[in-house]
Order: structure tokens, then sequence, then C-alpha cells
């Protein structure tokens, strides 16, 4: 009977973690003037980061961001309130969406494909956000083993900044994971 408890309460203890916000929506643009600053830098002009507000679009512009590629489904985006597209346009800012997740709107090489011809093409700094920053930083790193020679585990590590890594599990078990192709 102790079993069936303990499990009763894990699973419970687990259902409340997924509901508390990542570190990354928790450490990701609470007011306007702080989007830049707390989304992450990353090499050659990208920024990675959750969903601005849209008070956060003007500084986001003054830092130098012309181009974004936003990851939310149209569902996640019917509700943040504005038209993001339509305040990005005003701006001067080039918008690209190509959602992912779920089953509708899954990951795929060709989105990595997309996000390559994005780096190259240049014409200002590039955001690249999805709701919390997760999704985006995995297309990063899909894009660093794919088109910069980086190993899987060495893309992932450069999620550390983004809270994506250390993984949960590696942090769980106090040692470090290899991430290998197989």
């Amino acid at each position: 009977m102790r079993v069936p408890t303990l499990a009763i309460l894990a699973c419970s203890l687990l259902g409340a973690c997924a509901s508390t916000p990542s570190p990354i929506a928790q450490t990701l643009p609470p007011a306007a003037s702080g989007y830049v600053d707390k989304a992450t830098r990353m090499p050659g002009g990208l920024l990675i980061g959750g969903q601005p507000t849209q008070a956060d679009w003007p500084a986001l512009k003054a830092a130098g961001i012309r181009r974004v590629i936003n990851l939310r489904t149209p569902e996640e985006m019917g509700t943040i309130g504005y038209d993001q597209a339509a305040e990005l346009q005003a701006l001067g800012i080039s918008y690209q969406t190509h959602p992912v997740g779920g089953n509708a709107h899954p990951y795929t090489p060709a989105l990595v494909e997309v996000f390559d011809a994005q780096m190259r093409a240049g014409g200002g700094d590039l955001l690249l956000h999805c709701a919390s920053g997760v999704r985006a930083g995995q297309l990063y790193a899909a894009w660093l083993v794919r088109y910069r020679g980086y190993t899987p585990e060495a893309a992932l590590r450069t999620l550390e900044p983004l809270g994506g890594w250390p993984l949960p599990l590696e942090k769980l078990l106090g040692r470090p994971l290899r991430v290998e192709w197989r």
C-alpha cells in the first residue's frame, strides 16, 4: 500500500514542477527595458529569447534587431494581446513565422535550412524567439551541428545560458551526460 502512495506523491510533485515556469520563462523579459539584457546573445548577431512584449520592440530595434523569426504557433500568438507582425512591420523589422509545437507543427530539417539562410543573409541582428526560448535554443543547437560542425553534445552545451543545459536528467543524477550520434 505504501508504494502506490509514494507513486502518487511522486506524480503530484512532478506535475507541480511541470506547471511551474521554467527558469528561462522567469528570467526573460518582465519589463520592456530589460528584454535585450535578459535574452541570450549568441555569436553572429543572434539574440535568442522568449516572447517579447509589445513595449519591447522599440528597444529591440534600438539594439540592432532588424529581423525576427518567431517559432510560436498561431494558437499561441492569439494569446499575446497584439498583432506582432503588424507591430514589426510598423517598425521596419523583417518578420518570419515558422511555427513549431505539437503534432501539427513538428520540428523539421527544413526549419534548420530556413534558419541557416537567415544567418547567412545578414541585414542586421536577428531575434529568434518562441514562448520561453527553449524551441529557439533547440533550433540554434541543430544549426550548430548541421552547419557549423559541432557535435550534438557541444551544441547542446551552448544552450547553458538559456537554461537548456545541463538537462534535468544530468542535474538529477549529479553526473555529466554524453550525447552522441548513433
